[in-house]
């Protein structure tokens, strides 16, 4: 007789982990031009004087349950927004989320939405937003950096002040300068500059202004106004350079030849003063 070997059935018993809990962090960074807008592109350029529709989300955050077994969240958050070389752009923003979570939104994440303005004088280079949140149940802390590109008007800093970028000018909004400075009699002449290496005060005031003559070829004086535009201002944002601008009317019967016009610019608040001397023809 034959005996058949015993044999034994192994259940497997699978367990089934839970998921870890995921950390307190900020996510979906989106920058847009206009409110609730179409993220931009990597590699878009903003420019000085732009509004950024900034938002993100808030995940890992903490809930607690009360007695009505409703769950409620609080997170505190801080926007910095920052230049090239670490300059906040505007006051610091804060805010916070708070209230309820139902239990079918137990995926919802708080929404942070904040506008930053780009400082109308900006200069170009990487920028960047950073956020800082709290959540004040969980007692965790997170911080996210977000980076974007500005393109504006490079002007050279100076220690002591010094008039840029001299350009004569066909009409007031030309961007391209003249390549040889010459008018017609009854032409309009306009020119722009930036003054900059001025000294900068408390909260970043700075008072300079600048006035003009017009030279004859002889040196004699055919023109001048000693005081042609002033500024004084104090700005959260310090302002490196500021943009100068003047116009002439040439007279119909304006005699040919060539003129000087000298720009002299005035710090008021580091007493320097700084002259330049620009030809221009009539013919």
């Amino acid at each position: 007789m034959k005996f058949l070997a015993p044999f034994f059935l192994t259940t497997a018993v699978l367990c089934l982990a839970a998921p870890p809990e995921k950390k307190l962090a900020v996510v979906r960074p989106l920058l847009s031009q206009t409110e609730d807008g179409a993220p931009v592109s990597s590699g878009f350029e903003f420019v000085p004087g732009e509004t950024i529709h900034f938002s993100c989300q808030i995940e890992g955050y903490k809930k607690m349950e009360d007695k009505s077994e409703v769950e409620k969240l609080l997170v505190t958050y801080q926007v910095e927004a920052r230049d090239s070389r670490g300059v906040l752009l505007q006051p610091i923003q804060e805010g916070k989320e708070g209230g309820t979570v139902a239990a079918e939104d137990k995926k919802w994440m708080p929404k942070i939405m904040e506008s930053i303005v780009i400082p109308p004088l900006a200069e170009s280079g990487e920028y960047q937003i950073l956020v800082k949140v709290k959540d004040e149940i969980g007692q965790a802390t997170a911080d996210s950096r977000t980076s974007f590109t500005v393109k504006g008007r490079d002007v050279t800093p100076s220690d002591t002040l010094v008039v840029r970028n001299f350009r004569f000018l066909r009409a007031e909004e030309d961007g391209k300068a003249l390549q040889v400075a010459a008018y017609r009699p009854g032409d309009p002449v306009w020119a722009r500059f930036e003054m900059t290496g001025y000294k900068l005060g408390d909260a970043n005031q700075f008072d300079i202004e600048y006035g003009l003559r017009v030279l004859l070829a002889d040196g004699s004086v055919a023109y001048s106004e000693p005081q042609a535009a002033t500024g004084k201002e104090r700005t959260f944002y310090p302002q490196r350079y500021q943009p100068g601008v003047l116009n002439l009317n040439l007279a119909k019967d304006q005699k040919p030849g060539e003129y000087t016009i000298v720009v002299t610019v005035r710090d008021n608040l580091g007493n320097q003063t700084y002259e330049t001397r620009q030809k221009f023809s009539v013919e």
